[in-house]
């Protein structure tokens, strides 16, 4: 439902489920009784216990699938216009595995179900596996085909031109002091981090104009891992909701400086342990010590209420 995760990352919510569905089959090892007629009391249970647990990891399954073929549909507007990334790698693994977690799933309603053969249920499962096999197997070799087509323009990336961006430590969510947040914020925006790492974007081997390879800084890419790279404007806008939402929303001034649960009392005959503090501390450049006072927000205004759909 968050609109801030890429369709790649959001196709990736089956991968959970499938493997660990297919990671129980290893409970299936014990033989029949048929096989071994000294079945003890621990295969008994065993066999109880095991198909239970296959069904509610396959329900986990096609909630998993479900979920990502709506994340796809719901940003299929915005995604189809991107160009093709090594993110697109992202629709791969999952569809397999899904594929493999059904696979696992029939192979253990045939062996220990009392599911009649030529059922329906059966027979769904038969025609679902056969349909996420062959679409995944060609989604697969397609994207494969089309990776190791753009690879080389992946890989020499021109960046004649370009002004290289800001490093880690030069960004405007470092600046900002947001980038030590995290996903601590909560708020309906994107990562701080993801922000950071637009801004920044990757380390490359570079030509300087004596033709010697150097490293440099680029946003001359289509894609931070499994996440597209945004344009300019989309991050400048994402960036400034951002601030401005930390801005109107600053963090409250605390009367209590001993952050631990449970206790609530303090030292002292005056109870001022803790008091007249200024502010929490944090590094920065160009003080006389590593460590320095930072001032608190402003909180005496209300909060403001902001949120961006």
């Amino acid at each position: 439902m968050n609109r801030k995760i890429s369709a790649t990352v959001g196709w990736m919510q089956m991968s959970a489920p499938n493997i660990s569905l297919y990671a129980m089959t290893l409970m299936a090892q014990p033989s029949f009784k048929e096989e071994h007629p000294d079945i003890n009391r621990f295969q008994v249970v065993h066999r109880m216990v095991y198909l239970p647990c296959m069904h509610f990891f396959f329900g986990l399954c096609i909630v998993g699938m479900l979920a990502s073929v709506h994340s796809l549909l719901v940003r299929w507007t915005e995604f189809r216009k991107l160009p093709f990334s090594p993110a697109h790698a992202a629709f791969c693994v999952p569809t397999l595995s899904h594929a493999n977690a059904i696979q696992a799933y029939r192979a253990a309603v045939n062996s220990f179900s009392k599911v009649p053969v030529g059922s329906p249920f059966r027979s769904f499962l038969y025609v679902y596996w056969v349909f996420v096999l062959i679409a995944g197997t060609f989604l697969t070799l397609w994207i494969a085909t089309k990776f190791m087509w753009s690879l080389p323009g992946w890989t020499h990336i021109d960046t004649a031109g370009e002004m290289e961006p800001p490093a880690p430590y030069e960004t405007a969510m470092t600046s900002s002091n947001l980038i030590t947040t995290g996903e601590s914020l909560v708020q309906p925006f994107i990562s701080p981090a993801i922000l950071q790492a637009n801004e920044t974007g990757a380390l490359v081997v570079s030509r300087d104009q004596y033709g010697a390879q150097v490293y440099r800084r680029t946003r001359m890419v289509t894609a931070l891992g499994f996440e597209p790279i945004m344009n300019q404007l989309q991050m400048d806008v994402e960036r400034e909701l951002l601030l401005d939402w930390v801005g109107k929303n600053p963090p409250r001034r605390r009367h209590r400086t001993l952050s631990v649960p449970g206790i609530d009392f303090t030292y002292g005959a005056t109870g001022a342990f803790g008091a007249g503090n200024a502010g929490v501390y944090g590094m920065d450049e160009g003080t006389g010590s590593p460590w320095f006072s930072r001032p608190r927000a402003n909180t005496s205004s209300p909060n403001v209420s902001h949120r961006y759909t």
